[in-house]
């Protein structure tokens, strides 16, 4: 039988969060999402359903803020994506 390698697809987006209450906004999206979603910030790596992680994230590296999923969530924080 034939080894298939499958590789996980990575789903990643640049957002803005302006104002705490994106943040909190951004977080309640999150926790509703069926999959881990994490926030990255240069290399600080959050768990995007945290309050205190997001507010780090923001903090260390506002202009570079990237969500990351194995799943497809564009809907769910497309407010705050960036094209």
């Amino acid at each position: 039988m034939e080894n298939v390698l499958t590789e996980k697809i990575k789903y990643k987006y640049k957002v803005e969060l302006d104002t705490m209450s994106d943040v909190r906004e951004f977080v309640a999206a999150a926790t509703k999402c069926e999959t881990k979603v994490t926030l990255r910030a240069g290399n600080f790596t959050a768990n995007a359903q945290s309050m205190l992680g997001v507010a780090l994230a923001r903090k260390i590296d506002w202009n570079d803020l990237i969500i990351e999923s194995d799943r497809d969530y564009y809907g769910e924080f497309r407010k705050f994506i960036v094209e």
